[in-house]
């Protein structure tokens, strides 16, 4: 409980400012190792109506995915996590989930990121997120920060 009440505290201003999506309810799984960013994700995300899902790596996000019958419109993960990274992840749930959107989120500087993923690429600042998440669910079309990494 303490480590909720410090995120709050350090991580999230005291008054978020989201313009909540208006339409139909959009889903959000969040895949990210660190507790405490995930919860913070997570309060962003519903403070502007989303529905949440949560998985802490890549394994466990594939496996909520599949468990998961309705429609994920966006999925927020970490780049570098243990037992399957985020990009791996990616690249199994957009060959199950074509149309789901993708932003990688990293603690780590821009210039350790494959100029291929920044596009969909934000460092964890959450007022940041919650803007990014807006944007992408304005854009018409989909696209695939994996593209190439097939090509090992």
């Amino acid at each position: 409980m303490r480590i909720r009440a410090l995120a709050r505290k350090r991580l999230l201003p005291p008054v978020m400012a989201l313009t909540p999506y208006h339409g139909r309810n959009r889903t959000v799984l969040i895949v990210e190792d660190e507790t405490v960013i995930r919860h913070v994700l997570k309060i962003v995300l519903k403070r502007m109506g989303h529905v949440v899902l949560e998985a802490r790596d890549g394994e466990e996000g594939l496996t909520v995915s599949r468990k998961f019958n309705e429609r994920i419109d966006l999925v927020i993960t970490d780049i570098r996590m243990p037992r399957m990274d985020g990009p791996t992840m990616v690249r199994h749930l957009q060959a199950e989930r074509p149309d789901i959107k993708v932003l990688l989120i990293s603690g780590h500087r821009a210039e350790s990121i494959p100029n291929d993923l920044r596009m969909n690429f934000l460092p964890f600042l959450p007022a940041a997120i919650g803007q990014k998440v807006q944007q992408m669910f304005a854009r018409k079309k989909v696209i695939s920060p994996v593209k190439g990494l097939d090509s090992k």
